[in-house]
């Protein structure tokens, strides 16, 4: 089990303190500061069958600890979505756990962080979108939009709903057995 983290915006994920599976070591990907995350990876059965989620920014969640939004999209994935296991994408590279601090960060996405999402769902069985209203707001949800056009078959993305600004909701306040939406119709 995983405990919980918070980051303050832009700060280093600090490197793991105990044993960590290197499956998940290997595909937990930071900047080389680790101030970045690029992705998160979560299994417990085949990792060629995985479901991938995009939400807003990373937050404390790394390696070896958890956050509410990880944990519950895990739970989702491995008792909902039939998928052995799970990567964690954002449409902001840049790591803290309160979004509304991201207005003081000079950067909040390095490149990087597109290829990986590129390649990341264009391997999933299930992409799900959420980066809320913040990230589409950004103009980031409209480019991970069109990165996910190119590399993915429009039936394989979802959501669980849409805020009235047309961005994708987060799932934090989503139940865990919330069904999930086709997002390109």
């Amino acid at each position: 089990m995983f405990r919980h983290s918070t980051a303050a915006i832009g700060a280093a994920a600090p490197l793991p303190t105990g044993i960590v599976d290197p499956l998940v070591a290997q595909r937990t990907i930071f900047s080389a500061d680790r101030t970045h995350r690029f992705t998160l990876f979560r299994h417990w059965g085949d990792t060629t069958d995985y479901a991938c989620a995009i939400s807003m920014n990373p937050s404390g969640a790394a390696e070896d600890v958890g956050d509410r939004t990880v944990d519950g999209m895990v739970r989702r994935a491995r008792n909902h979505w039939g998928v052995g296991a799970y990567y964690q994408l954002n449409v902001m590279s840049l790591r803290g756990t309160y979004s509304a601090d991201l207005a003081r960060a000079a950067v909040i996405n390095l490149p990087e962080n597109d290829e990986w999402i590129h390649r990341i769902a264009a391997g999933a069985r299930i992409v799900v979108v959420s980066w809320g209203d913040a990230g589409h707001a950004s103009g980031r949800g409209m480019a991970v939009e069109k990165i996910l056009r190119e590399v993915c078959n429009p039936s394989k993305v979802f959501c669980f709903g849409r805020n009235k600004s047309g961005a994708p909701v987060h799932p934090l306040y989503q139940r865990d057995d919330a069904p999930l939406l086709p997002y390109f119709t």
